[in-house]
């Protein structure tokens, strides 16, 4: 078992407790330093103070509305400051804040209202104008900066909110028909807060360009609270298209960005296609190599061009939500941007562990933060325990029996602790292949070798029944007509165990893969489709 004292933990005020105390703390040490925007949208800028105010005429306005404490709102929409100042304004008032992911469609938000049953419900535009029947009370996020400009700030009380009053409900895909709320409390959002401080101290210096939805715990926790606590900037994108990304990030001279794996992927391509476009492969090859042997703070200067079309002030990324393969973050650290690796889920508020700036290593997701209390099941399963841990999942005490033993949080991940007690993860325990003859494939490590391969997009190993036995298939998205999946096929398995060898594969006809918020493969989507493309097959061999 490993076990963190929050004694070492730095605490940023004892007496924040609550979200609201958050805030209330940064806007006395900071009122007047910018806090959120929204790029390229004149008078969008916030300051802390004005946010602050802001939130209180949003509680005002849902004060009128009838909204109390313990009561449910909605935030559905894009990332934007009103967002943020609704989730503030929710808080303010003991309220429960329920956010569902931008992509989402009106019939999860009908079973998320079946469960909660909310008051009132904050919408942008583009969910509003997707509704087909009525969902109780809606305000548009893009109205509520011109509904409330003229009511009084509400008067935030001390005792709104106590430290484990339930703070939001976070649904998780959980089955098609049966999403799962998971209860974070003010508690243990605050202090996950506290401890993510630990690992990256945010200051009024660094200038965040956010990119996640602010409905994934990870953004909001990391790119939003904590961020907030150290006084620095948000700046939201009304379109991720990357070529938008980078000039927000050259224009606001971006520091940092919390992002997933996938993000440095589509990035580190667009700048090596520009690479070869110049010719330059070769020598940039050549320099990266060289710079991997040097000390970090002497590698950005053989890469000026590239840090300036990053806006030259960019120092590191914050990678979570999935696996990032190792070689793709060398390849950033190789040129002087550091890569911190983390690892949670939304029912640890969410992060468990985090390298830091000065302690990383790109294939482990780093160590425990303080507080966080760790140890294996007998297969290996993680389980974890600490103050930021839910305490279960909403109206839904057979769920929460089955997560938990005692006290102790089963995540479903695998994995191991090395001898720096660095945390690396095998995969998802329910992933885990078993073949006939009992052995286990953890398709992670297949599908690793799989994205090694330059053809390979993405890749989802599966096991598949055949002949009493299971069969390794691979599901391949590749990039470009002129791949030859048998001969990436032939060459991965050369790298792998015999038991680990593929048998099959199907070259997938999407464009993508169906993903989750975070952009994780929906394994689940991925069966049925392809039991849907086997299917014809299958058919014509029978006749």
């Amino acid at each position: 078992m490993l076990s963190s004292s929050l004694d070492q933990v730095i605490t940023f005020g004892r007496t924040m407790q609550t979200i609201v105390d958050l805030l209330r703390q940064s806007v006395d040490r900071w009122g007047q330093f910018p806090a959120l925007s929204m790029y390229d949208t004149p008078g969008s800028s916030l300051t802390y103070a004005e946010l602050w105010d802001y939130a209180r005429r949003v509680a005002t306005y849902l004060h009128d509305q009838g909204i109390s404490k313990g009561d449910r709102v909605v935030l559905w929409g894009a990332n934007r400051p009103d967002w943020v100042a609704a989730f503030f304004g929710i808080q303010m008032l003991g309220a429960i804040a329920v956010p569902m992911d931008v992509r989402s469609r009106e019939d999860l938000l009908e079973r998320i209202s079946e469960q909660t049953n909310p008051k009132h419900l904050f919408l942008g535009d583009e969910q509003q104008r997707s509704l087909t029947s009525d969902h109780g009370p809606v305000t548009r996020f893009e109205d509520v900066r011109g509904i409330t400009d003229s009511l009084e700030p509400f008067a935030v009380d001390q005792t709104a909110a106590d430290p484990g009053d339930t703070a939001e409900l976070v649904f998780t895909s959980g089955t098609p028909g049966n999403p799962k709320g998971v209860i974070l409390t003010q508690q243990n959002i605050i202090s996950n807060v506290k401890m993510a401080m630990t690992a990256v101290n945010p200051t009024p210096k660094y200038r965040c360009v956010s990119i996640l939805p602010l409905s994934h715990m990870y953004e909001q926790t990391g790119g939003l609270l904590t961020v907030l606590a150290g006084g620095a900037s948000v700046t939201y994108l009304a379109t991720l298209r990357p070529d938008i990304i980078l000039k927000a990030m050259t224009d606001v001279q971006a520091t940092t960005m919390f992002c997933v794996p996938q993000v440095l992927e589509l990035f580190q391509r667009g700048i090596e296609r520009e690479i070869r476009r110049q010719g330059r492969e070769k020598i940039f090859n050549r320099l990266h190599a060289a710079a991997l042997r040097l000390p970090f703070r002497a590698r950005r200067p053989f890469f000026r061009a590239i840090h300036q079309k990053m806006g030259g002030s960019f120092e590191f990324f914050l990678s979570g939500g999935a696996y990032l393969y190792p070689e793709v973050g060398r390849w950033w650290e190789g040129i002087g941007v550091k890569v911190l690796q983390g690892y949670g889920m939304t029912e640890a508020s969410p992060i468990l562990t985090s390298a830091t700036l000065t302690d990383r290593d790109v294939s482990s997701v780093g160590k425990p933060l303080p507080g966080i209390e760790l140890r294996f099941a007998e297969d290996h399963e993680i389980l974890v325990r600490g103050a930021n841990i839910s305490p279960g999942y909403w109206n839904d005490p057979i769920a929460t029996s089955l997560a938990f033993t005692d006290d102790w949080y089963h995540t479903g991940d695998l994995g191991y602790l090395d001898e720096n007690g660095r945390l690396h993860l095998h995969g998802r325990k329910k992933n885990m292949i078993v073949l006939a003859n009992g052995m286990n494939i953890y398709p992670e490590d297949v599908e690793r070798v799989l994205m090694a391969e330059p053809e390979v997009k993405n890749a989802v190993v599966l096991g598949l029944d055949a002949d009493r036995d299971v069969e390794i298939h691979a599901v391949l998205l590749l990039d470009g007509d002129n791949a030859n999946p048998a001969e990436i096929i032939k060459r991965s398995n050369q790298q792998l165990n015999p038991h680990q060898r593929i048998r099959n594969y199907t070259v997938w006809p999407d464009e993508n893969f169906p993903l989750t918020p975070s952009l994780k493969v929906k394994r689940i989507d991925v069966i049925e489709r392809l039991a849907e493309l086997r299917a014809p097959a299958a058919s014509a061999a029978s006749e």
